[in-house]
């Protein structure tokens, strides 16, 4: 899911019609995961969601650990938007639950300048603020694209990726680290080039053998240039996005010394299900299309690594309220080595949020991720 600097969600793509010209594939559609974003930066807040209410909470225990680790911490985290209020209340209300990590976008920079000096440390758009209040217990999962926009080539990636493989990106990387630390966020996850196979992405990882080897390297110099930013206690998510060109993993994995987290992107649609179709997805179909969740789960086992699900959320599709697939990601979840997950719960870009109107998802929501 694209989004873009200073707190902004608003999006170019809302509908499954507009996505199609970005998110094709042999002619089917993917999840929202593929919608590309606008970057919107002189708007002064989110469009409000529709109005939420809050429910009956069924309890189900939570992970008593404090913060994310490389392990199975399976700490349940929320995107209610790119503000962090009041979408952060409104969805602690409408869910019964009280996240204690909170994922945020730092893609759209279009300068190097941009990109080490995120948005997000600016303390008026309290982020800062809500982990300073509890900092062993609070955290932030942050999505970071490999470069600026600037030098994006989907077409052509082989340029910037030679350029970052042979080191000339590292210290833009150490900078960034540094600016993470210094407003307080050394805690934090990075999801470094995530959906890096997707071709609607800034740091697109390419079509040939060649070029995601390259992204591969690129990836591993930043990471180590990240961890060498003093104080820093960052976690490393490497983050593809499910079924999409299934590319082998091993194409532009960078290695188990660069990462420390692997993570999937599942929402509820298949790459092989035709755009307009309403037929409902099984979830049987999600975790076996190519590229899905079995696949995924196999080589994380493969490279010993826990495992996450840095998005996930109810599209709006023929499944509408989908029980289904929520029982399926939390049962998946509990019962295997997850560091965490994240809902995506903004209600935009054709997702649903988990609330009032779909209580039938609301409620094995809360039998799986539910506090105490």
């Amino acid at each position: 899911m694209r989004m873009y600097p200073q707190g902004q969600s608003k999006k170019v793509l809302t509908s499954y019609k507009l996505l199609a010209a970005f998110a094709v594939v042999a002619g089917v559609l993917v999840a929202p995961a593929a919608m590309i974003q606008s970057r919107d930066a002189g708007a002064a807040s989110l469009t409000q969601a529709h109005s939420r209410h809050a429910v009956q909470l069924y309890a189900h225990p939570a992970s008593s650990g404090a913060l994310i680790t490389a392990g199975p911490s399976r700490k349940s985290c929320i995107y209610a938007g790119g503000n962090l209020q009041p979408g952060l209340s409104e969805a602690e209300a409408a869910t019964g639950t009280s996240p204690t990590c909170v994922m945020a976008y730092l893609n759209g920079a279009q300068t190097w300048s941009q990109w080490v000096n995120p948005w997000i440390t600016q303390s008026v758009h309290g982020y800062t603020s809500w982990v300073a209040a509890s900092p062993n217990r609070r955290q932030l999962v942050l999505q970071v694209d490999l470069i600026p926009d600037s030098l994006t080539n989907q077409n052509d990636p082989l340029g910037w990726e030679q350029s970052c493989a042979a080191g000339q990106f590292d210290n833009y990387a150490q900078t960034l680290g540094a600016n993470l630390v210094n407003a307080g966020l050394q805690h934090s996850v990075i999801r470094l080039g995530a959906e890096m196979n997707g071709p609607w992405e800034t740091d697109y990882i390419g079509t040939t053998p060649q070029e995601q080897s390259l992204w591969a390297s690129c990836f591993a110099n930043e990471v180590t240039a990240l961890r060498g930013a003093p104080g820093e206690d960052f976690l490393i998510d490497w983050n593809p996005n499910a079924c999409y060109m299934n590319v082998p993993y091993k194409n532009y994995y960078p290695g188990n010394q660069y990462v420390d987290i692997i993570g999937l992107d599942l929402y509820n649609g298949v790459c092989s299900a035709p755009k307009e179709s309403t037929t409902p997805i099984t979830w049987s179909q999600l975790a076996n299309e190519p590229a899905g969740l079995t696949a995924f789960e196999a080589f994380a086992k493969t490279q010993g690594k826990p495992m996450s699900f840095p998005e996930w959320g109810l599209l709006q599709n023929a499944n509408g309220d989908d029980p289904e697939y929520v029982n399926g990601v939390g049962s998946t979840f509990a019962n295997n080595d997850f560091a965490f997950e994240t809902y995506f719960d903004a209600g935009d870009s054709g997702t649903l949020q988990i609330d009032s109107s779909t209580p039938l998802s609301l409620e094995a929501y809360q039998k799986w991720f539910g506090s105490d």
